[in-house]
């Protein structure tokens, strides 16, 4: 087989195997729809790599949040609609082109796909030097992507905290993108969390711009001011912000004030592979406030026990509970 024939035969593939994606995934796929699935993974050992390409790109497109979702929504609904006509081929193809097309129509999608990624696990910190002498520090289990352009260096916080050093640039803009937000950099250094719920963005100098989905309004940051958005793009308004105590994980310290015992449990969470109950509704509301390391647990909790009527009891597996003193 020539390598003409060769490239049609895996692009026929690729194709097929993003239109079984989509059909899987409609919402409505039948019995036979599955076993027609098997019998066509059986006919061919390439059939399985193929599905398994495809499946991977489908859950990265997912994970891009309003960036690939409404592609990814019409890809199931085109084969939805074709299959209701009993036009199951065209359906499978016109998803399938949907999908491919998600990355040739929209170039973020196409540029955070093929950024480089960088990572830190549970308690690491890294730092990271870009080729315009900038520079990202990550904190604990954190996930960020970045690719640069002629028009933009841009970096996709997918979880954790970063904080950015950036080189300033007249001609190439320094844009932060996380969750429903949009942060760009006008030379400074800048903090910025992702948690489930909200971004948190402080500058430590200069300033930043930033824009979230559900406004048109740009907000400006200058040094020592900090908001804060949540995962439907609505910000808070700007307030002076703690620089010393947001920063402090750099140096390997967390500084709490007046946070209830529960969430400082969080906080140590992120840190360390444990999971941290308190049972009792009235010792999870308890302040605690002071400067902990990120890097020692069990000077941490033993801490908080000397400061608290509370004690540590160290259960099964990675389990810690903080129980009420006897």
């Amino acid at each position: 087989m020539n390598s003409t024939n060769s490239d049609e035969r895996d692009a026929r593939i690729r194709r097929e195997a993003s239109a079984w994606l989509a059909r899987l995934n409609s919402g409505d796929c039948s019995t036979d729809d599955r076993a027609g699935f098997e019998a066509w993974l059986a006919m061919d050992t390439r059939h399985a790599d193929a599905f398994r390409r495809a499946k991977r790109l489908w859950r990265e497109l997912a994970g891009l949040g309003e960036l690939a979702r409404p592609q990814l929504k019409q890809a199931q609904a085109v084969y939805r609609h074709a299959r209701r006509k009993r036009r199951w081929p065209m359906a499978g193809l016109a998803a399938a082109t949907l999908l491919a097309g998600v990355l040739i129509v929209n170039p973020p999608i196409w540029q955070w796909l093929t950024a480089e990624r960088f990572t830190t696990g549970k308690g690491e910190r890294e730092t990271v030097t870009l080729s315009d002498g900038s520079s990202i520090e990550l904190n604990t289990d954190t996930a960020i992507r970045v690719n640069y352009s002629a028009r933009a260096r841009r970096v996709w916080l997918e979880r954790g905290e970063a904080w950015f050093n950036v080189a300033h640039n007249n001609l190439t803009r320094f844009e932060v993108r996380v969750g429903e937000g949009w942060i760009e950099d006008i030379g400074t250094q800048f903090n910025v969390r992702r948690d489930p719920a909200n971004v948190d963005v402080a500058v430590q100098e200069g300033e930043v711009a930033i824009q979230v989905a559900t406004n048109p309004e740009v907000l400006h940051l200058t040094a020592g001011q900090q908001t804060n958005f949540d995962r439907q793009g609505h910000a808070a308004p700007v307030r002076a912000g703690d620089l010393a105590a947001i920063a402090a994980w750099r140096d390997g310290v967390l500084v709490l004030k007046n946070l209830t015992l529960a969430d400082v449990a969080r906080e140590l969470e992120r840190y360390h592979a444990v999971s941290i109950e308190i049972a009792d509704a009235d010792l999870r509301q308890l302040s605690v406030s002071g400067r902990f390391p990120t890097d020692n647990l069990p000077l941490a909790l033993n801490t908080i026990a000397n400061a608290l009527p509370v004690r540590i009891a160290y259960l099964d597996g990675n389990r810690i509970g903080i129980l009420a003193r006897r």
